[in-house]
Parts: C-alpha cells; structure tokens; sequence
C-alpha cells in the first residue's frame, strides 16, 4: 500500500508525531503524503466518535487528497464519522461559528453565512450593500476587503459602521466574520476549544502557506487547549492569497519554532530542466530533484515577447506541444495569466472598464436573474437553475440574500414540486442572452408583464451595450469548451499540466517586473513573484513565458538562468 513512498515521505507518513511543519517543494508530493498519513492513522484508528480533522483552503484541494486516499490507498472511497476532510472555513463553520456563533453575536437564532461563496449579497441601501466588503482584523478593528469599492473616509462614516454592526447582530457574517467571530468564541469560551481538540486530536492542514493571522490564531487556541498532534503542509514560496489575508511569514515562523519540521525538495511533477529554471525565484536551499518519468524530458523552458498578437501566441504553444507529443486538452494543456484583462486579449471579448458594473445598488434580484439565465443558456443547468431560484425568493420578499432556509420554506409553503415548476417557467420565459444587456432588460420586462408578473427589471446606462460574455468573463470561460485551460495563476494552483504557458505584464500589483527582478527582491517579501512562482511551476515537460516587451524577457532570463 505505501511502497511509492519515497525515504522522506515515509518518515512523514509513518515517523513524525507532535507538532511539525513539512515545507514542500511544488510537485513534492505533498497531496499524496497527506492522503498516506491520513490512510495509515484511519488503518489503525480505533474510536468511533473522535477522529482527524484533515483540511486544505479550496475544495479542489481537499478533494484531490481524498481521489489519492481512494485510488492509491483503497480504504474507501470517501473519508467519513468520525473524521473530517475538507475547507479550512467549512471546519470552522461547521464546528465553531454555525453552532456557537449567536454566543458572540448575540442573535436568537443559527447565525447565516452570506455574500461570496455563499451567495450574491445586495442590500436596501448603500450603507448595507457595502456589508460583504468589509470585515474585522485580528485585533476587532474593521478594514475593505477591496478599498477601491469603498467611498473616501469610510471609517469615520457611521451609517456604515453602525450598518456592518447591526446586520452582523442580526445573525449575519460574511466568511471572513465567520472567520475572526469564530476566534472570538475560542478565546471567550476555552471549554469549546477544548471540547474540539478532544473531538479532533489530529489536525492536518494542507496549504498551511495559506493560512490568515485569525486562521493560525484558532489553531494556536485549539493547541493551548489539549490539541498536540498538528502537521501544517505547505510552500511558503506558493502563498500567493495575502489579497485573502494569507500570511506566509506565520508559516516560517512554525517551522523554525517547531525543531519536528522538515524539508520535501524532490519534484515529483516536472522535468529537471524545469526544476533547474525556476529554483532562482525559489527560497529553496536547492534546486528540487526531478524524481517522475519526465525527470530526463528534452525541452528547455524559455521567454518569449508577445505585442498584440496573444491569440498567435497562443496558437503557436498549442502547436508547439502536439509537435511534441502533447495531445492538448483541458487536463492537459494549460495558458494562464496574471492580470484578468489578458483573457480579453485572448479572446477578443472587449473589457467592461473598471467600476463599469451595470447593476443597480437598490436592485437586489436582476443581477442573479441575468447570471442564471447566461448560465443556464450555456449549459451550466444546475448553477442557472439555482440562480434564478434565489433571484425569485430575494424579488418576493425583498431580500438582500438568500439563504437555503429561505428556499426551504418557500417549498414548504408551495409544495417541491409546484416552487420547482415555478422557476422552470421563469427560465423559459426570460429571452436568451445572446443580445446585449439593454435588449435583454427591455425584453425581459416585456415577458414579464405580458406574463402578468408585477415587477421589473432595471439596470444603470452605462451597462446597456454590454454582452453577457463581457459581463460574465469569468463565469463563461468556466464552462466553454476549449482544447487547453484557460485561467488566472491562481485559478490553477496546486493542479499539474503537461505543458504551460504563463502571460505575464509588465507588472501585476505594485512594483513592475523588471524591478523586482533587477532588485533582487525576495520571493518571501514579493507576493507578484509568488504569484509568478506558482505558474512556472505546474507544467510536467513544456514551460513558456510569455512576455510583453525585450526589456521584460531580458529581466526574466537573467533571472531564471540565475544571472542575478
């Protein structure tokens, strides 16, 4: 069951105990070493209501680990009572802020998780439509998830302070709330954390790199309070979500501090030739050894120039890796970027300019009308289909969000069935969304009174000329179809492609590029070339970079033929 294991990845699997840190090299086999330590613990565990609590910071991560635990280990197919696997924030929700959150928020009922991923959040007012961007730091003062959102002088503006506080009394939180409220009740209530690390005695978090000041702070208290068994797997190098509040520092510093920690530098995923280009943007002490079936693959990383011509770039890749031997799918053929308005460039659809957004403030249904309707046009059913459903609940009874229980009584009252067809008919009624957004609107209104339905659409102005594929980019480049992947770095991390193009600008956030490079700025000081990092290190055979001009290609090979 455990002969693939490497000498080093043996000792974590089946040596280390305590408390430790594994600082992994991309492609180390980081998923399959945590997937082999929770085999061999759940092979020998003996209670029927204590277990391991295993999690990572996106569902696609916490899902690869337990595809490995199912197809290499063969223990099940999933991993059940009384272990957990899954998101860092669903651990948090389910097992702290949900059941304990009223104790700090004071609210009468179950707190409700809303805005983004829980669902699209609108409020009555300007004040509250600015709830889901703001949040608490780890020391209770408030601060905007995106300030550019945010008017000037927002702090000092009591509607708005006294806004996010009350619909928070209310039983409210964003997941970031959820976040810090459930660090409030450890702290407040040291008999839950108590109670948690006896129900969990093992904790294993996946992309540690990723944790947030409030996130290790809920370790540190659940630690203080009885947990001694803790293993953080991650890449300091890799934490490319400070924009999340991702502190990789707090990582290092555990590593440093906790003498059981060790060094994972055998690359699993790419060829040597990779390994050896990208190690001088690494912190590594050494370059990674190839160790896969690609480890002696011929093909030399390279940079090349881009002007306007990104499609021909992109062309030229794909026929670059079937020349050697790539068939190119979604699975297999990967083109990122860094800043989201390349895939603009590449698809030719045009940009809508920033705070261009056509949705009304006041209006807290037409947004998810739109969105469900060009979902479920282009196949993605079940999202449109939930879409319109909760567009539906939020016009009826003026809600800013919908949550599930509100789905739950409205199918009470009408019946499964009847609420069902309901939304079928609504769907079937609203035009397609292969017009613009103003026809789209007048249309729909149309449909509506004609249908005697007592309520209308409305949108700003500016929004009238907008495609639906400008306006949904990014929910439409999830479900076209394409023989390769098309997404931002971040939209990638953690996944292995066979070949990779990566599309950089001349800067991403702050400092440009060059200067970066030609500064001999630390990767450890420098989230951009992290973020940069984390592309340059998915491909198995074939790495390009892609670059807007010579003096760009210049920085970059200096760089990565470690001239700097």
């Amino acid at each position: 069951m455990f002969e693939s294991l490497s000498e080093k990845q043996r000792e974590i699997v089946f040596d280390k105990s305590g408390k430790f840190v594994v600082r992994a090299c991309p492609g180390s086999g980081k998923t399959y070493c945590v997937s082999a330590r929770l085999a061999r613990l759940i092979l020998d565990w003996k209670n029927d209501y204590v277990g391991i609590a295993a999690v990572s910071f996106t569902n696609v991560a916490w899902q690869e680990i337990e595809k490995k635990y199912s197809d290499e280990f063969k223990l099940g197919d999933r991993i059940l009572f009384p272990h957990f696997l899954g998101t860092i924030d669903s651990f948090i929700n389910k097992h702290i802020f949900l059941p304990y959150g009223h104790l700090i928020l004071k609210c009468k009922n179950r707190p409700a998780l809303v805005g983004e991923p829980h669902g699209i959040w609108t409020g009555k007012y300007f004040s509250d439509s600015l709830f889901d961007n703001i949040s608490y730091k780890i020391d209770g003062t408030l601060y905007a998830i995106n300030d550019r959102a945010m008017p000037n002088n927002w702090t000092t503006n009591n509607k708005i302070i006294s806004s996010k506080k009350n619909i928070n009394k209310g039983g409210f939180a964003t997941q970031s709330d959820a976040n810090y409220f459930a660090m409030r009740i450890l702290e407040q209530f040291p008999q839950i954390a108590k109670a948690i690390a006896l129900r969990f005695p093992y904790l294993i978090v996946d992309e540690a790199q990723d944790t947030s000041d409030i996130q290790m702070r809920i370790i540190d208290l659940l630690i203080e309070n009885g947990l001694n068994e803790v293993m953080l797997v991650g890449d300091p190098d890799q934490a490319i979500f400070e924009w999340n509040d991702a502190r990789p520092d707090l990582l290092n510093e555990k590593y440093n501090i906790w003498e059981n920690s060790v060094v994972l530098n055998e690359s699993r995923r790419s060829s040597q030739l990779i390994c050896n280009y990208t190690y001088s943007v690494s912190s590594l002490a050494e370059i990674s050894t190839a160790v896969s079936d690609v480890k002696d693959f011929a093909h030399q990383p390279r940079v090349i120039i881009y002007e306007n011509n990104l499609q021909q770039v992109v062309t030229d890749f794909i026929s670059e890796c079937e020349q050697n031997g790539i068939i190119p799918t979604e699975e297999s053929v990967a083109v990122i970027y860094r800043s989201k308005n390349l895939v603009n460039d590449i698809t030719g659809i045009p940009e809508i300019p920033y705070n261009g957004s056509p949705w009304v403030t006041q209006d807290n249904y037409t947004k998810d009308f739109a969105k469900g309707k060009f979902l479920y046009d282009n196949g993605d059913f079940k999202s449109g289909f939930k879409a319109i459903e909760k567009a539906i609940l939020k016009q009826v009874n003026n809600l800013s969000f919908c949550s599930e229980e509100n789905i739950e009584r409205m199918i009470d009252k009408h019946g499964f069935v009847k609420f069902k067809s309901l939304v079928y008919q609504f769907i079937n009624l609203l035009p397609k969304t292969d017009i613009t957004l103003g026809q789209w609107i007048i249309a729909a209104n149309e449909a509506l009174t004609r249908n005697n339905i007592n309520f209308q659409l409305s949108i700003k102005n500016a929004g009238k000329g907008y495609s639906f594929n400008q306006i949904f980019l990014y929910e439409k480049e999830k479900i076209v179809d394409r023989n390769y992947r098309l997404g931002t770095v971040h939209s990638v991390k953690g996944e292995t492609f066979e070949a990779t193009l990566l599309i950089l600008k001349t800067k991403g956030i702050g400092k440009a590029y060059k200067t970066i490079l030609r500064d001999n700025i630390s990767i450890a000081d420098n989230e951009e070339l992290r973020i940069a990092y984390v592309g340059i290190t998915r491909p198995r055979k074939i790495l390009v970079i892609a670059v807007p001009n010579q003096e760009n290609k210049t920085a970059w090979e200096n760089k990565l033929n470690g001239n700097n």
